[in-house]
């Protein structure tokens, strides 16, 4: 046999020996692949929505050990890769970009906030995030590659409105964080009044501001009847009320956004000034299985979920992406592809999503803080 012909064998033998290497580190969804099949979360582990992201996280991690106790996904071990985003669009972008770049994630979840989305909305051509927790209005339509297993805050601000007007009120006031989020509440409160003879005045801070004493003197001096507040987290939401309570500022009606009653230590530190204050949040109906989620979540953590919209969210979540996955493979055209038909029975109810790929049918209903709770209005 000639030098030539050796050396030609030798070469191909490596070349199939190379491919052959190269193929069991895809991420690919056959049996034979042992590799972990691993998704990004990326969540806010710190900083005022902290509360959020630790529901978000305990209950993925539910969901995974699940998972991964029934024999994982297609025979492969699931990771979660969580990241603490920290509400940050800056910090966020940097995960993804070490997460997609160097990790080569490409199917992602997270759990607000609604600036860290549009960040990255822009850079999903070949990944795909799956979120809750996520209300900005902005959010809808934002890319294919952006689904949302939650209600838009817009629904939120137009029950408000309708609200105002049914009762007649004829003056608002406004304060609100110079965040995606809670400005885009009051910039819809405001287009859902245009037209009508209700006087609207607002004034906005920094997240990092010292404080909102001058905002709140302004908006005090039109002695609006009624105020609605909109801080991006609990962080902000204990200034406003602090120093309103400081320079004994008393609305005669009260409308405070979902991130301010969701915090369970504000509602329950600011007891007195709060009652009777008007709210909203996403809800879903009582079943069988979101009672069966919540029971095991309190087993497994030695806590009752105080959001429970948040946890429950966050766990179907995960079995919706090892259910795309399963079915089209891992990446992210191929979870978006699924995404775009599916029909998921979670614990959350049955999951949708519609042509602005919003969660079909999601809803806000009105709640009223009552004795330190939030009850249904």
């Amino acid at each position: 046999m000639s030098k030539n012909k050796v050396f030609g064998i030798i070469t191909l033998i490596v070349l199939v020996v190379g491919a052959g290497f190269l193929l069991s580190r895809d991420n690919s969804t056959t049996p034979a692949n042992k590799e972990p099949i691993v998704l990004g979360a990326l969540y806010p582990l710190t900083g005022g929505l902290a509360s959020f992201g630790e529901a978000s996280q305990k209950s993925a991690l539910l969901a995974m050990e699940e998972i991964n106790q029934g024999g994982g996904v297609v025979g492969r071990p699931l990771q979660i890769d969580f990241q603490d985003h920290q509400c940050n669009p800056k910090t966020a972008l940097t995960i993804y970009t070490q997460l997609h770049d160097v990790k080569n994630i490409r199917v992602f979840t997270s759990a607000a906030c609604t600036g860290t989305v549009l960040t990255l909305a822009p850079l999903l051509k070949d990944s795909t995030l799956l979120t809750a927790t996520l209300s900005g209005d902005k959010v809808t339509g934002v890319s294919p590659n952006v689904f949302r297993n939650w209600a838009s805050d817009g629904l939120e601000a137009k029950l408000f409105a309708e609200e105002i007007k049914k009762n007649g009120y004829k003056s608002v006031a406004v304060i609100y964080e110079q965040t995606d989020y809670a400005k885009g509440l009051k910039d819809v409160l405001e287009k859902q009044l245009l037209g009508t003879d209700i006087k609207i005045v607002s004034e906005g801070f920094a997240s990092d501001a010292a404080d909102v004493r001058t905002q709140l003197t302004k908006l005090s001096a039109e002695k609006s009847e009624l105020w609605f507040l909109s801080p991006q987290t609990a962080i902000t939401g204990d200034k406003i009320l602090k120093e309103m309570q400081e320079l004994n500022i008393k609305p005669q009606v009260l409308f405070v956004n979902d991130a301010l009653s969701k915090s369970t230590d504000l509602v329950t530190n600011y007891k007195t000034f709060l009652e009777g204050a008007i709210t909203g949040d996403f809800v879903f109906a009582k079943s069988e299985k979101i009672d069966t989620f919540l029971k095991k979540y309190q087993e497994r953590y030695g806590v009752e979920c105080k959001v429970k919209n948040i946890c429950a969210t966050a766990y179907d979540n995960i079995y919706m992406l090892k259910a795309a996955i399963e079915k089209n493979g891992y990446s992210g055209e191929a979870v978006m592809n699924y995404l775009k038909t599916v029909k998921f029975d979670g614990v959350s109810g049955m999951v949708s999503f519609d042509e602005k790929n919003d969660r079909s049918g999601a809803a806000y209903s009105l709640f009223t803080i009552k004795d330190g709770k939030t009850v249904l209005k």
